[in-house]
């Protein structure tokens, strides 16, 4: 935590500098000043967490430092030393974002209680923070993922999505035979994304994600730009992953696009060029544009539609077992994936051998079984919990299904 003080007093600014530099290796004093405009300076130099100042000083008090830290560093915590007739500030403070006092003189075991406790806010808002972007990491992944299978963005989804102008795919496979310093493929195609999305940050907006045999880049242009990436220097990525990662890789690269519906075509574009390059191609890079017309591989498109039929039905697979209490319908899940229910049902039942109302009711009857094991819960409860609003209806299906009522089966196990 980077601590700066503010105090017209040199013995207090001295005092609390070695207290606190000694207290916790955590601490770190990056400053130590006479008055507010001195802070000001230096918190557009230094990034400041806390910041410990005096209310009455020369030039700029306290409250007024608090004041601007609170407009244009939100996330800097303040603490104000203060005496008891200061107090009168309290009220104008809070308003300030002000949470703690220091008062002069105190003792060394209050003054780090309060300073600990600021580092420990901080450190729980930035465990919270990176939580928030990793889960926020996931989804776009996700969603970008099924993008690329022609399965449509939730409207409200949209500002996952990075500002773009225009967008290109990027598709990177593995040449050897042999992986990399003997890892997995998976690992091998993490380090893959990892390093070509520092390389290409500084050129555009970048999400990478890992396919079966493959890394896709998809590169966010923001502004109205060259869309396509000079040659010489995705060539020169290409040998710089390939050297860092002691085997050969090869990229296919899409034309540029507009509209993120136009992701799938993408994608699918970025393939082919990789097929040409598996095919006959001696450069490590292949741009779509390049490839001949007559190469594009039917069995490529039937792959792909297989994947997206796959992922469709892994969807559905999902809503349904994380939401077996809602009253689900085939249409619902169907307008959610934005896709006709009478056609997702349809790529349900071949794909799974049954109908999908047939399929949830199985569902439901096998989380009722693990509730039930617990014979706390009455039947009423677990019949609500699994979907069924009516327990009579509830117990039919079950009895159904298992050869007896819920309370045999409840009894049975007791």
């Amino acid at each position: 935590m980077n601590v700066l003080i503010v105090d017209d007093e040199s013995f207090v600014r001295r005092s609390l500098s070695e207290m606190l530099g000694n207290a916790n290796q955590n601490f770190s004093i990056i400053g130590s000043v006479e008055n507010g405009l001195a802070a000001v300076q230096l918190l557009k130099e230094q990034a400041v967490d806390l910041v410990i100042s005096d209310i009455r000083m020369p030039g700029m008090d306290g409250l007024e430092l608090s004041k601007h830290i609170h407009e244009c560093y939100p996330d800097t915590e303040t603490v104000l030393l203060t005496g008891y007739q200061d107090f009168s500030y309290a009220s104008q403070a809070i308003r300030y974002g002000v949470r703690e006092y220091l008062v002069k003189p105190n003792s060394v075991e209050n003054i780090l209680e309060v300073v600990t406790s600021v580092y420990e806010r901080l450190e729980l808002k930035k465990q919270h923070r990176q939580v928030s972007q990793l889960r926020e990491k996931n989804l776009r992944e996700k969603r970008l993922s099924d993008l690329l299978y022609g399965i449509p963005l939730p409207y409200f989804e949209e500002q996952l999505i990075p500002p773009f102008h225009s967008f290109v795919v990027v598709t990177v496979n593995h040449l050897g035979d042999v992986m990399p310093q003997y890892w997995s493929e998976q690992v091998m195609y993490a380090a893959v994304i990892n390093i070509l999305e520092e390389c290409f940050a500084l050129y555009a907006n970048v999400v990478g994600i890992q396919e079966e045999q493959e890394a896709i880049i998809m590169l966010f242009y923001p502004h109205e730009q060259s869309e396509r990436i000079d040659e010489a220097l995705t060539q020169e990525m290409m040998i710089k992953l390939s050297s860092i990662l002691k085997s050969p890789f090869s990229a296919g690269v899409s034309n540029p696009h507009y509209d993120l519906g136009a992701l799938a075509t993408a994608y699918h574009e970025s393939l082919q060029a990789c097929q040409q390059l598996k095919k006959n191609s001696t450069r490590p890079v292949i741009y779509y544009s390049d490839v001949s017309m007559c190469s594009a591989s039917p069995q490529l498109t039937e792959q792909l539609q297989v994947k997206a039929t796959r992922r469709a039905i892994s969807m559905m697979i999902e809503a349904m077992n994380s939401r077996l209490q809602e009253n689900l319908s085939l249409k619902m899940i169907a307008d959610e994936l934005y896709m006709n229910p009478t056609y997702l049902g349809r790529l349900f039942k071949d794909d799974v051998g049954e109908c999908f109302s047939s399929f949830l009711t199985k569902l439901r009857i096998q989380k009722a079984i693990e509730l039930l094991n617990n014979v706390t819960f009455k039947v009423y409860e677990v019949s609500e919990l699994v979907g069924f609003k009516d327990p009579a209806y509830f117990s039919l299906i079950f009895k159904k299904y298992m050869g007896m009522t819920p309370q045999e089966f409840q009894k049975h196990n007791k």
